[in-house]
């Protein structure tokens, strides 16, 4: 790899947020960095996203962080609730970031691809779209529309199903299923919801997060449903008898809710793939090497991070086919208790009457435990 940052010419295999954040991270310290996405069209996956304080340490050292926080909603604890509405709790939110801060932002996951996209943009780095890699050998890259080129290191950063993870680790674990399902729908937001808000269902767990003017993002973790999306004539109906359970603002938010197009369900999967994250020239990030389930909303987080510390590394020299050891060295811990923590939380919902079942400390331990530096 050329020791001068300048020099280095660097392929990111994917337009995510872990893409993203790579090409930005690494194009700030000189690489010259381009983009691929197999998408024609660049839209991000998903609905609403949370961040917490050390994922935003990690974007204010990209100054990136002024920007989220002007288009997000800020929130210093979450709201526990029974199913009926009645509050039992609140959650308090560490920062470490400074008195002025938010300790945890919810958006849309469109604000956050809008941030990213423009700072790319603005970085000069090219982003080919409905374009993948279909082979990779050290530095060299053969893409599906039949071009080709060399590059000094490849990231991998094309999510939970990488193809980049299959290339270059055949052998790595495939995503494992983690029994339970995700129910997501953007919705006009109520007036009396103005904090992020947990309900705790026996089977389910539904969340209420504003995003922004007017909308808010509804996610409900269901341990009963299949992990195959329900057939469209039955959706709504099993939609609808779940939220039923649930007061506070959830039936005015139902009534939003008429037609299948509105719903997206997904199976949740995890997955922890073992050191190194990646062969050769080629190192994978985010989602391709551990997935996590959401119930610690780090999976974004936890992409962040690795593309800060990736970009360190290239920049500190050292060597591409040092970094899938390097990289995951660094990370390998850090990640685990996310994807094993979340897991954990999972099984719990899955089976309430867990002797000895302590959610609430496993989440303080966990959160303090990811105060540490990256």
């Amino acid at each position: 790899m050329r020791n001068d940052p300048a020099e280095k010419r660097a392929l990111i295999v994917g337009g995510g947020p872990a893409g993203m954040t790579a090409a930005i991270a690494m194009a700030r310290r000189g690489t010259r960095c381009e983009v691929v996405e197999r998408e024609v069209e660049w839209r991000p996956a998903g609905i609403g996203i949370g961040l917490q304080s050390p994922p935003m340490r990690a974007l204010r050292s990209l100054d990136l962080l002024s920007d989220l926080q002007e288009r997000s909603w800020h929130h210093t604890v979450i709201d526990m609730m029974r199913p009926d509405g009645v509050k039992v709790a609140e959650m308090p939110q560490v920062n470490v970031l400074g008195p002025d801060d938010p300790p945890f932002v919810t958006m849309s996951r469109m604000t956050l691809h809008e941030v990213l996209e423009e700072r790319l943009r603005s970085l000069d780095v090219p982003v080919r779209l409905g374009v993948t890699v279909s082979s990779v050998a050290d530095g060299e890259v053969t893409f599906t529309d039949g071009t080709s080129g060399g590059y000094d290191l490849i990231v991998g950063a094309d999510g939970v199903h990488s193809a980049m993870r299959q290339m270059l680790l055949p052998d790595a674990p495939e995503p494992s299923y983690a029994g339970q399902v995700i129910w997501r729908l953007d919705v006009r937001k109520p007036e009396d919801l103005e904090r992020y808000t947990m309900m705790l269902g026996r089977q389910t767990r539904l969340g209420l997060v504003p995003i922004g003017p007017g909308r808010a993002y509804v996610w409900m973790l269901d341990s009963s449903a299949s992990p195959d999306r329900p057939p469209e004539d039955r959706l709504l109906e099993m939609l609808q008898d779940r939220l039923s359970a649930f007061g506070f603002v959830v039936p005015e938010i139902a009534a939003q809710i008429t037609s299948p197009a509105q719903v997206d369900f997904r199976a949740l999967y995890w997955l922890l793939v073992p050191r190194p994250w990646g062969f050769g020239r080629a190192v994978l990030i985010g989602d391709a090497v551990h997935t996590t389930t959401p119930q610690m909303a780090w999976g974004v987080g936890l992409a962040i991070e690795d593309a800060l510390v990736l970009a360190e590394l290239v920049a500190s020299g050292v060597d591409a086919r040092e970094l899938p050891a390097r990289l995951s060295e660094r990370r390998f811990e850090r990640c685990r208790l996310v994807v094993d923590g979340s897991l954990q939380l999972s099984r719990w919902e899955r089976e309430p009457d867990t002797p000895g079942a302590d959610p609430g400390a496993l989440i303080r331990e966990t959160f303090e435990a990811l105060t540490a530096p990256i």
